[in-house]
């Protein structure tokens, strides 16, 4: 009884990283207050991803620390009344250190633009491709676009923040950038195929060769259930960006839908590697390991997602599936051949299997209906 109703319980836990979710956890937490901003070169004016963001006390002594995530956002939760040290550290650019004081409100919307140190000579290299298109957006464009940013990270208005995009397009047709924050934009409010329609133009304006359409049209495709489509989009950002952790995530998104749980696992585990402290990657593993059969793993999975996300209630529901999988785990039953044969197929009969694909142990019941993550936003940690 207890396996098949487990995926069930988990697939409600992946609910609470959406952002809609991540709101009612915030509603939980009145006494306590965010700092969270973005950070980008001052050159290009690309996000910078990946990078490492840490919180101090004015004493020295380490509150959290943060990797930004792929549009450069970051966000620390759960901070009282004080003043804060915000220490930004990334490879080639000369190292931030600000005070930020909190009064009685939270501190969001910062912007941080990092200059790259003299020393950092041929590693800006890789991107001049990318600076020589920056460098030739119109500024008209270019403010437009930056005001649709602005609107998405200080007031999460989607709507507001398209008609800009939509602005910028117009005066500079080819700016794929903006086709992508459209794109994204347009997923946010769940209008799928305008989104779509924004993602596949940057993909082709840019040739394949910008990450961030590529990987959010791919969890788009699997949201769609296009799944194969999905893969293929994934991989492309892959091969453009590699550091990314978005990129092994959606492959692995799109091969857990496609009961493809061995290159599945290896991908999801890349993206965990790439960006340790990024709570979903956790329930898509957890999603993995259910199909698998490999509930110790499942167990090791919502300790990770537990120790990262704490509070609120996926948190207490995560507790109860914990509790639940090492009851069954412990159980007497559990060892009688009996037994587990007629769980197993209590399973089958009430799930939708896709045919395997090379996926060993078999896969159980059907979890293609992964958690839908869109393009990061500062409350879907």
């Amino acid at each position: 009884m207890f396996l098949r109703h487990l995926p069930v319980l988990v697939l409600l836990l992946a609910l609470g990283v959406l952002p809609g979710n991540a709101q009612v956890q915030q509603s939980h937490r009145r006494s306590v207050y965010s700092i969270g901003g973005s950070l980008r070169d001052d050159v290009s004016h690309r996000s910078l991803e990946n990078i490492l963001v840490t919180l101090k006390q004015l004493t020295g002594a380490t509150v959290n620390t943060a990797f930004t995530r792929s549009n450069g956002d970051f966000q620390f939760d759960g901070l009282s009344d004080g003043e804060y040290i915000l220490e930004i550290n990334a490879r080639d650019y000369d190292q931030v250190h600000e005070t930020i004081s909190i009064n009685s409100g939270s501190r969001l919307g910062l912007s941080f633009f990092l200059a790259r140190t003299a020393k950092a000579g041929n590693s800006a290299a890789p991107q001049l491709s990318i600076s020589a298109h920056q460098l030739s957006v119109p500024h008209k464009a270019h403010d437009e676009f930056e005001k649709g940013m602005t609107l998405i990270y200080l007031k999460s208005d989607y709507r507001a923040a398209i008609t800009q995009f939509q602005l910028a397009i117009r005066d500079f047709p080819t700016y794929y950038e903006a086709y992508a924050e459209e794109g994204g934009a347009y997923f946010q409010l769940q209008e799928m195929d305008h989104a779509e329609e924004a993602l596949r133009k940057s993909v082709d304006l840019s040739s394949g060769q910008y990450a961030d359409a590529s990987l959010t049209l791919a969890a788009l495709l699997t949201d769609k259930k296009h799944f194969e489509e999905a893969v293929t989009s994934a991989r492309q950002g892959i091969s453009v960006d590699s550091s990314s952790w978005r990129g092994p995530f959606e492959l692995a998104r799109a091969l857990t839908a496609l009961k493809q749980t061995d290159e599945a696992e290896k991908s999801a585990q890349q993206s965990r590697d790439l960006m340790p402290d990024n709570p979903p990657v956790y329930l898509l593993l957890a999603n993995i390991h259910i199909q698998r059969k490999d509930y110790p793993a499942l167990v090791r999975d919502i300790d990770d997602y537990l120790r990262l996300a704490p509070i609120g209630p996926e948190a207490d529901q995560a507790r109860k599936t914990r509790e639940r999988v090492l009851s069954m785990l412990n159980s007497p039953k559990r060892e009688s051949t009996g037994g587990g044969t007629e769980k197993s197929q209590d399973e089958d009969d009430d799930a939708d299997i896709a045919p395997e694909k090379n996926s060993s142990p078999p896969a159980g019941p059907d979890t293609s209906g992964l958690p839908s993550l869109p393009a990061p936003t500062p409350g879907n940690q």
